[in-house]
């Protein structure tokens, strides 16, 4: 456990990984608590701490993104929770999708009862504007979430089931970004 100001924080090993041009890396970097960044440059990799007063936790968080070879056992058997990324603002392709989903959650030596949340990233809505929000929520985020729900479910053994979450996010804009560590966290996990 990390001491903290307030007192003691459990950790929580989180890898963070997705799909090519996902934006995984600019959306570690929004919940980590910085702010976006047009053109993320390569990141050291390695378990980064960050401090989440409002969850009580300290998380470390190991972002692979899309570069499968360090998608590991060393890596992912460490892991607490995956964060999958997924691009939101293109169709998906459920091939692809279930290749490299199946490989981070059974190929990968994810410990077995790891939680996955999935994260649609590109939702670029303002988070404070209650009319775009309810409207990405409502039309093509809901179509994306179900979509990506569903190849989730299809590319899961049943000796790998696990819980899983899909939700909305955007790295530029913050929206969800509290809502995903909440998940990651294991405070919204609702199947």
């Amino acid at each position: 456990a990390f001491s903290g100001g307030d007192g003691l924080y459990p950790e929580m090993k989180v890898i963070i990984a997705g799909m090519p041009h996902a934006g995984a890396k600019s959306l570690h970097i929004c919940l980590a608590g910085g702010s976006f960044i047009e053109s993320a440059q390569p990141m050291k990799i390695d378990w980064q701490r960050i401090k989440r007063p409002f969850e009580k936790i300290m998380l470390q968080m190991l972002p692979v993104g899309s570069q499968q070879g360090l998608w590991t056992a060393e890596n992912f058997g460490l892991a607490e929770c995956l964060v999958f990324v997924v691009d939101g603002s293109e169709p998906i392709d459920e091939a692809a999708f279930s290749r490299a989903f199946s490989k981070a959650i059974s190929d990968c030596g994810l410990p077995e009862g790891v939680p996955v949340v999935i994260l649609v990233n590109k939702m670029d809505v303002d988070p404070e504007d209650d009319d775009q929000v309810s409207a990405v929520s409502k039309g093509p985020g809901a179509d994306i979430q179900a979509e990506v729900s569903a190849a989730a479910a299809c590319s899961s053994s049943a000796g790998s089931m696990r819980q899983c979450k899909v939700l909305l996010v955007s790295a530029k804009t913050g929206y969800n970004a509290d809502e995903a560590i909440r998940a990651v966290c294991g405070q919204s996990l609702i199947f």
